[in-house]
């Protein structure tokens, strides 16, 4: 009899911990689904209205640069390649001694395309820049702008993130597109 009783015994503890953990898998939540990655912007017209609001950001913190205000950082609008190409072009105008005076004036700014679908946009644009004010100044004072050089150019630029935070991530001059 006792062979039964210990045999019972274990047919029922197996029984109880089968009810247990069938119970306590019943009570687990199932998973959270995951969230759908929300555009970066709602439309077109909005991406490039913030790609233009961040290159006109851009540009006079430029100007005020030149201007010798220290509280402003153009680089911190720039991402990626573009961004270690303009520190490098900082360097070499520094070392050699040149410093660059006057205003650049964003004439026309006009969005091209788009990557809206995901979390992380893609904005393009052409920017027309008036350079006429600003001149190349040697280490003696002498503007050593280059002689015919165009005051008037466009550029393509690109613009990569999102609402909260839009960044050049490259540009180009346009010499095919007139302004």
């Amino acid at each position: 009899m006792m062979v039964l009783r210990s045999k019972t015994n274990r047919f029922r503890m197996l029984a109880l911990l089968a009810v247990a953990g069938a119970t306590l898998s019943a009570c687990t939540p199932a998973p959270a689904p995951s969230p759908t990655p929300t555009a970066a912007f709602a439309s077109e017209e909005e991406a490039f209205a913030a790609a233009e609001e961040t290159y006109r950001a851009y540009n006079n913190a430029v100007n005020h640069q030149r201007l010798g205000d220290e509280s402003v950082d153009p680089l911190t609008f720039l991402t990626g390649d573009i961004l270690d190409s303009e520190r490098k072009t900082s360097q070499e105008l520094e070392a050699s001694g040149i410093r660059i005076n006057g205003d650049t004036v964003v004439t026309r700014f006009t969005g091209t395309d788009s990557t809206l679908g995901g979390p992380v946009a893609q904005v393009g644009a052409t920017i027309c820049l008036d350079i006429t004010q600003a001149r190349a100044i040697d280490s003696s004072g002498a503007d050593v702008t280059a002689p015919g050089r165009s005051d008037i150019y466009a550029i393509h630029a690109t613009f990569t993130g999102d609402a909260d935070q839009l960044s050049i991530s490259e540009y180009e001059v346009q010499a095919d597109v007139q302004c």
